[in-house]
């Protein structure tokens, strides 16, 4: 039998039971957890565990607009990251538990994602149409990995994908502080590394929004990444090939 698992922001009893007895009557098996908002502890890390299992076909998230602190968009961001890059084809809904919810106000890492209300007629068919079919991985232009321990803090990996290669790489945040920074093997925090003319405390504007950023010179393919340390919760990042002029290509994460 495939398996629902379900994040409900918030501990609203009776949406989850009935998101639960409308999976039962389409012969999906549903089971979940409430999420806890502790992004410095990395409590998000706690489910991932049962994100792995490949009997959970379809991950529901449930909440409304309110419930979207940005402790609780940052955490749901570096979760849905890390399931991204270990398990691609897990499906993925939104539960509207609030009628408010639309996608231009989910973090970036959730766009795409179906919406649909608690209380819709089309609950029980979304919820087995996710759970039958695979999720569609987006062909993208680098490569975005979290790394992730109570014990060395949040990092975040960088790249190019494909064949393709950068000549150097940059990595800012709004919000947050960058404090420390690598190249190495990709997959891999390196233990040690050679940072080729390293920069820090670089300035980036888009639109209105300031980003702090560092960077360095290191050819980056597809075996070599760019690995940066953030501290604290930012409300976004961009990251990209090393630009030698403002009009360099950069790739936005909104959380």
């Amino acid at each position: 039998m495939k398996s629902v698992w379900i994040t409900a922001l918030a501990e609203e009893q009776v949406s989850i039971v009935n998101l639960i007895e409308t999976a039962s009557k389409y012969g999906l098996k549903a089971d979940g957890h409430f999420w806890v908002d502790e992004v410095k502890k990395m409590a998000w890390m706690g489910v991932t565990g049962e994100l792995r299992k490949t009997e959970n076909t379809l991950w529901v998230i449930a909440g409304k607009l309110e419930d979207l602190k940005p402790t609780v968009r940052y955490g749901l961001t570096l979760l849905v990251l890390t399931m991204q890059m270990e398990r691609p084809d897990l499906s993925l809904l939104w539960v509207d538990t609030g009628d408010e919810v639309t996608a231009e106000e989910l973090p970036t890492s959730l766009a795409g994602i179906p919406i649909v209300q608690a209380d819709s007629a089309l609950l029980g068919a979304k919820l087995a149409a996710g759970a039958n079919m695979k999720a569609r991985p987006p062909e993208l232009e680098y490569r975005l990995r979290v790394h992730a321990n109570p014990g060395f803090g949040i990092w975040f990996e960088v790249g190019p994908a494909g064949d393709e290669s950068w000549v150097g790489a940059m990595f800012a945040v709004n919000g947050g502080e960058v404090k420390a920074h690598g190249a190495g093997p990709a997959n891999v925090l390196p233990e040690k590394c050679v940072l080729e003319y390293p920069m820090e405390g670089l300035k980036l504007n888009l639109g209105e929004t300031e980003y702090i950023g560092w960077a360095v010179s290191n050819r980056l393919d597809r075996e070599l990444s760019y690995f940066v340390k953030v501290d604290e919760v930012p409300e976004g990042f961009l990251f990209g090939p090393l630009a030698e002029d403002e009009a360099g290509e950069v790739h936005v994460v909104r959380i």
